[in-house]
């Protein structure tokens, strides 16, 4: 058998635990909207995990997401993640490149966070920790998730307008490979 991509649907969720391990920037950020975000209280793992949407809740109280698309949680006066599956290149037969998707939202009011005594962009840090962290990570691909041009052409960074007014953020793009041989089904004359 081919390809059939069998570790795709958990890579998402092993990302949000990587991520819940050790990390509190990253997670401040998110749970804090203040310029004082980063002086407040560190979060728990399950606080970090309980930021969460899944559905059939209300999006609102949430602030990450395996989607693209979050209709009711808008961003005006908080972070959002949005952690997805942005692109697949099936590069050989058995292994292809995904490519995922890092959006950043927050409110324009709520731009920069007070970083080591400095007015740093939240988008800029969230930046940094995504990819301290995450850049050379082993996620359940093959291999491991990476920055790196090579390995795809959509792996960047850019700036991006919510709706021009009253929310912002930043796209991050990161690739992994993942294959397999799919569930032996033992051959068929």
């Amino acid at each position: 058998m081919y390809n059939s991509m069998s570790r795709l649907p958990n890579i998402p969720y092993n990302i949000l635990t990587y991520l819940a391990q050790d990390e509190q920037i990253l997670w401040k950020l998110l749970a804090y909207n203040g310029y004082d975000a980063l002086s407040q209280p560190d979060l728990t793992p399950s606080q970090k995990l309980d930021l969460l949407w899944k559905n059939g809740d209300p999006q609102e109280p949430y602030n990450v997401f395996f989607t693209n698309l979050v209709e009711d949680a808008i961003p005006e006066s908080k972070c959002i993640l949005k952690i997805y599956n942005y692109y697949i290149h099936a590069n050989q037969l058995y292994t292809g490149t995904v490519v995922y998707a890092f959006d950043f939202l927050f409110g324009g009011k709520m731009s920069l966070v007070d970083y080591n005594g400095v007015p740093v962009s939240r988008a800029d840090l969230f930046v940094n920790r995504i990819l301290t962290l995450l850049n050379g990570a082993y996620v359940g691909g093959v291999g491991k998730l990476t920055f790196f041009d090579d390995m795809s052409r959509y792996d960047l960074g850019r700036s991006v307008i919510g709706n021009s007014k009253t929310f912002t953020g930043y796209q991050l793009f990161l690739s992994v490979n993942v294959g397999d041989t799919g569930e032996d089904e033992g051959c068929v004359d």
